[in-house]
């Protein structure tokens, strides 16, 4: 379980979270929306360390994230795995060193472990067969790459994975590909999922539950069918944009 106590982060003079109160049930996919700039990235990066909170904290699976030492922050961070926003492939490195990079330190050296067989695994997951092993990210296009980063995530098999735009850039055929990706994987590899997302199909899609997330705070949380029937402006507003231009011309 991922609980987010009233988290408080300012960065260049701006108030980014304010107090954002968020609990992420085991097997469960959450989906964090809100406008640009709300600080759904940040709050990411503060579940796995990147960011060290103002006030509040973070706990995984009990864990204080803020309050560990080297060694608990290095247990907290082998059971999380982050999909970026731009997949952040590395350029040098061939597919399979990239997906390589997904295992916890020290795996491939285990008895009886066979990384080359885990990445094929997780390549098969993904719907991509060894012929990408040996290419390099500029070799492919941006759906696969947004795949060969999938991959890094479910490779080491880790219960918390962070999605973080993980459609962003792709033409509406490749997001649904992916989409339906983060959906099967859930249930092939018993993931807690949360993903960062502006798209309100997506969200609709993958969500367990959505949380809103406007002016440092959580506005609102509930079943896609909950934030549905929301009597809130609001959460209406944000999920039928063109509601706001209504009457406007």
């Amino acid at each position: 379980m991922i609980e987010i106590r009233s988290l408080r982060k300012r960065l260049a003079g701006k108030q980014v979270l304010d107090g954002v109160d968020l609990v992420v049930r085991e097997g469960e996919s959450v989906v964090v929306m809100g406008p640009s700039g709300t600080g759904k990235s940040v709050l990411l990066k503060h579940i796995v360390g990147l960011f060290d909170p103002d006030e509040g904290d973070v706990l995984v699976d009990g864990m204080s994230v803020s309050q560990a030492d080297g060694r608990t922050i290095k247990q907290i961070r082998s059971c999380i795995s982050y999909v970026f926003q731009n997949s952040a492939l590395f350029d040098s490195l061939t597919v399979e060193g990239n997906i390589l990079l997904g295992l916890p330190e020290d795996h491939c050296k285990r008895p009886g472990v066979d990384c080359r067989q885990l990445v094929r695994e997780a390549l098969e997951h993904v719907n991509l067969g060894p012929e990408v092993l040996g290419l390099l990210p500029a070799e492919l296009s941006g759906g696969m790459q947004k795949r060969v980063a999938l991959a890094r995530a479910v490779v080491g098999r880790q219960r918390y994975i962070l999605y973080d735009e993980p459609t962003t850039g792709l033409d509406p055929l490749n997001a649904a590909n992916i989409n339906e990706l983060i959906a099967r994987l859930k249930h092939e590899i018993g993931s807690t999922s949360v993903i960062v997302t502006h798209d309100v199909d997506s969200a609709f899609f993958l969500a367990d539950r959505i949380a809103v997330l406007s002016d440092g705070i959580v506005q609102a949380i509930g079943t896609p069918e909950e934030l549905r029937t929301s009597p809130d402006p609001r959460i209406q507003r944000f999920l039928d944009p063109t509601a706001a231009y209504a009457g406007a011309v």
